[in-house]
């Protein structure tokens, strides 16, 4: 009942329930949400896995969502990923994930909890995976969750800077995570820094800001930032932020020779050595990553326990609101998605 509360399409996006939170520091800094005090009972426990962002745990929106597991019962460990921190798309994340899930394992023992699950969003899907599939890890993880999660990576990305329903506001990231991996030989002369620098500065100027996202609303933006470059730097900046025209060819360019050393985020390898029961819960109308992700997840997956769920009252970013004809089928898909989170509190 929190959770039909606080998730439902009717709460407000600005409240959220006051629950405990301690930050823990160390070399992947660890936000700890509901944990308990000496002698009072929690009902489980959860790693909650971020996506690539510049905050972390701390975007408002993913802090909410922590809030209310908490205030659901559950104890929240969410930890600051370094490279989803630096935005950056990166092998041996799920090493970051660890001393979190560790963390949370640690909490469940201590006060008698049961098996950790994790929870993932977006981008946070491939570390999520890798860990709970990890033979370290996949005896004790005892529930998966991932929250628009994505298989195939280029696609995925191909979407994200030129899909006719995408998001606008992400293509920085993609091409940021595209120059990093070319190397400074590939583009001599370039300063790298700076244009990196200004993709960081128009996601940290944008993002969480719904109204950007509507035709011609974040130009403003990205000019006044390409105006501190110089001429080669400012036309590739604005190329990445679909502003020049220039921006296919270059992607394609670059796509064509990294495209080698992203194999690691192929998650299908994992899939086979999962342990724990899935659900796999994904936006119609994403507009991050497409909802034919999730479909291609689900295909793969086969025969391993699992569920789908796809529903128009989230979105990739927050909540959205599904046809009227749509509704009572909507609503069995929400009650069916806060069913497999509460039941991460089964032994």
């Amino acid at each position: 009942m929190t959770l039909l509360r606080w998730l439902g399409p009717w709460a407000a996006a600005q409240r959220a329930p006051r629950v405990s939170l301690r930050r823990e520091p160390g070399a992947v800094e660890l936000l700890i949400y509901g944990e308990p005090l000496r002698g009072e009972s929690r009902a489980g426990v959860y790693v909650v896995t971020p996506g690539i962002h510049h905050q972390g745990p701390d975007d408002p929106r993913l802090d909410r969502f922590c809030r209310v597991l908490a205030a659901a019962g559950f104890v929240v460990v969410a930890p600051r990923l370094p490279d989803f921190l630096d935005l950056r798309v990166a092998e041996g994340t799920s090493r970051q994930l660890a001393p979190a899930f560790e963390r949370a394992e640690a909490l469940s023992l201590a006060h008698r909890l049961g098996r950790v699950s994790l929870f993932s969003i977006s981008f946070g899907s491939m570390p999520a995976l890798e860990l709970a599939a990890h033979p370290d890890y996949r005896e004790r993880v005892g529930r998966l969750v991932l929250f628009g999660g994505f298989c195939d990576f280029e696609p995925t990305i191909r979407h994200a800077v030129f899909g006719a329903q995408r998001d606008p506001l992400n293509s920085p990231v993609i091409f940021a995570n595209l120059l990093w991996r070319l190397g400074p030989e590939a583009e001599p002369g370039l300063d790298r820094a700076a244009v990196l620098a200004a993709w960081r500065a128009m996601v940290e100027e944008t993002w969480g800001r719904m109204e950007l996202k509507l035709e011609g609303r974040r130009d403003p933006i990205a000019h006044a930032i390409a105006a501190r470059l110089g001429a080669r730097e400012r036309m590739l900046f604005l190329a990445g932020c679909g502003l020049d025209d220039s921006a296919r060819g270059w992607f394609e360019a670059a796509l064509s020779q990294v495209l080698g050393q992203l194999a690691f985020t192929d998650p299908r390898p994992h899939l086979s050595r999962l342990r724990a029961p899935v659900t796999l819960v994904h936006g119609r109308d994403d507009d991050v990553i497409p909802v034919v992700e999730a479909e291609k997840l689900s295909a793969a997956l086969g025969a391993h326990p699992h569920q789908l769920l796809l529903t128009g009252f989230y979105g990739h970013t927050g909540s959205a609101l599904p046809s009227p004809r749509s509704l009572l089928g909507e609503a069995r898909t929400m009650l069916s998605i806060l069913r497999a989170l509460s039941e991460a509190a089964a032994p």
